[in-house]
């Protein structure tokens, strides 16, 4: 599946992009925060996509998200952000921040030039069902976006990226194609290949003019196919041309980071070289394959009509080289087909547990609590929610006390608090909560105290909550709820029980109490 955004149009519509045939939609419902402005087109490179030309950025809080939902735990996902700023706020001031997937540092963003449009791609593994993409303000400018999309990978496509590890594809500005991500197509085509030449709507733009190059077309109109355990997939529209040297037995390339992304010290890269022989030829085409004077392969040939492709882990330094050279049997220079370069990002965080973190979206969403309570509910421990206690074990974070005491809390309580299974402690004190008080609670596991004081709860309290205070697991104060249980009438609910003995009366004041229960069972054996 594609989810396709544009971050800053207008509510509730969609379009179709005529280059390549993909609806988007508006950012309504994957985002509740920040605020939507357009963006002057004489301000922004020529020939970008329509939504380049609005925006939405956001002024307050430190962490900002979407959320991206229906999607497979577990499941392997490109997802691309798109900014460009177009000194759309009239301030003159290239902003810099930073970028999360989940709750797994992505990069930073750092505006180089207002006009130009600058685009990040990521290639990960989804921990849950529904993701996070989280822009952090570092106090360089306000954060904003222009366009998000997801893009669903196949699990035997790039196998590098998985649950330790992310893909992040590196940019950089080469001065005859301007900025944009190091994935590239060598050949006669200048065009800029994704969707639909590309069912995974990865973008390939052309590599840099070369003196002392030419092109390689497929003379012989064959289909390139791509093997069956070929774990990258290029299309044929990538790998339908090539590049060779003119008069040379040999290929340099260069590639290094962008100032516009942050690499961080030591980085490591994995880097992807696609090769395919485009002519029925009778000749030798040998060479080997060296980065940095690193052998990568030895008399290497690539088979006709056929990707295949090398690659090799990169470690150090941001300037790199990367050499082909004709061995001494080779009777035909050396060539290259595609080349795609990627960070290695290890997955340090661990997102809190899928059914705790659906849980407070939807307490989050119901009550429509603002605080801090963006992104993921326990992770990064920096960015957790106020209010919120979390156990971080070696697996995911669990959720074990929630303080929710005057949050303007109104209507009845959500069965969301119930999944809260290792939760001990909760205080909805000081709201307004109405309705009974649900059966549910006292079902919660791990429930040590509850506090529901002055609400306006009325009814019983479940005998389920009432048993737990009376074998001392519990501390419940249900003080300061006039219509709860406050005259001779009200009973509270309770189980079946073999001696068949009904509670007639239960006086709940400030706390409910082990004693004030044993007393009460007393009186009714008198």
């Amino acid at each position: 599946g594609f989810i396709s955004i544009d971050c800053g149009y207008t509510a509730n519509q969609t379009y179709t992009d005529s280059r390549t045939g993909i609806s988007y939609a508006s950012d309504e419902g994957y985002t509740d925060a920040g605020l939507i402005h357009p963006v002057d087109k004489g301000n922004l490179q020529t020939d970008l996509a329509d939504r380049y030309l609005n925006l939405r950025f956001f002024p307050s809080g430190e962490r900002n998200c979407y959320t991206l939902r229906s999607l497979t735990p577990g499941g392997k996902y490109l997802v691309r952000a798109a900014f460009g700023y177009g000194d759309y706020d009239k301030l003159n001031k290239n902003p810099t921040f930073d970028l999360y997937f989940g709750v797994n540092y992505w990069t930073t963003v750092t505006i180089v030039s207002s006009s130009t449009a600058y685009v990040f791609e990521i290639i990960a593994v989804c921990p849950a069902d529904f993701l996070q993409i989280c822009l952090v303000n570092k106090g360089s400018g306000t954060p904003f976006i222009s366009g998000l999309d997801l893009r669903s990978l196949t699990s035997d496509l790039y196998l590098e990226a998985n649950v330790t590890q992310s893909l992040v594809l590196l940019s950089f500005f080469r001065d005859t194609v301007g900025f944009g991500p190091n994935r590239y197509h060598f050949g006669t085509n200048y065009q800029h290949i994704r969707f639909p030449d590309d069912p995974y709507d990865r973008m390939w733009q052309r590599y840099e003019n070369v003196d002392g190059w030419t092109d390689v077309p497929n003379k012989s109109n064959g289909e390139i196919k791509n093997s069956t355990n070929d774990n990258y997939d290029a299309p044929s529209a990538v790998m339908r041309s090539a590049s060779i040297p003119v008069n040379d037995s040999r290929m340099d390339l260069s590639w290094s980071s962008d100032s516009s992304m942050n690499v961080g010290v030591d980085p490591k890269f994995f880097l992807v070289l696609y090769f395919a022989e485009l002519e029925a030829v009778q000749e030798l085409r040998q060479f080997d394959v060296s980065v940095d004077n690193n052998p990568l392969a030895s008399a290497f040939s690539p088979k006709f009509l056929l990707p295949t492709v090398l690659s090799g882990i990169v470690q150090g330094s941001n300037e790199h080289s990367i050499s082909l050279v004709a061995t001494s049997n080779s009777a035909l220079q050396p060539l290259i087909s595609a080349m795609e370069i990627y960070m290695l990002r290890p997955v340090n965080e661990s997102t809190t547990d899928s059914l705790d973190a659906n849980a407070m979206m939807t307490i989050q969403e119901k009550f429509s609590v603002k605080k801090n309570w963006v992104g993921d509910p326990c992770a990064p421990i920096s960015f957790a929610w106020n209010g919120l206690n979390c156990s971080y074990t070696p697996n995911s974070p669990r959720i074990t006390a929630l303080n929710m005491s005057s949050s303007g809390l109104v209507g009845e309580i959500d069965a969301s608090f119930g999944q809260l299974t290792l939760l001990q402690h909760l205080d909805l004190s000081h709201n307004s909560l109405s309705g009974s008080i649900p059966d549910f609670l006292g079902q919660v596991p791990a429930l040590k105290s509850l506090d529901l004081s002055s609400n306006n709860l009325s009814g019983s309290i479940p005998w389920s909550l009432l048993e737990k205070t009376q074998r001392g697991l519990l501390t419940l104060r249900v003080d300061d709820n006039p219509g709860l249980c406050g005259n001779n009438t009200c009973n509270p609910i309770q189980k079946k029980r073999r001696n068949k003995t009904k509670l007639l009366q239960i006086v709940i004041s400030v706390v409910v109490s082990v004693s004030l229960l044993v007393l009460a069972v007393f009186l009714l054996v008198i």
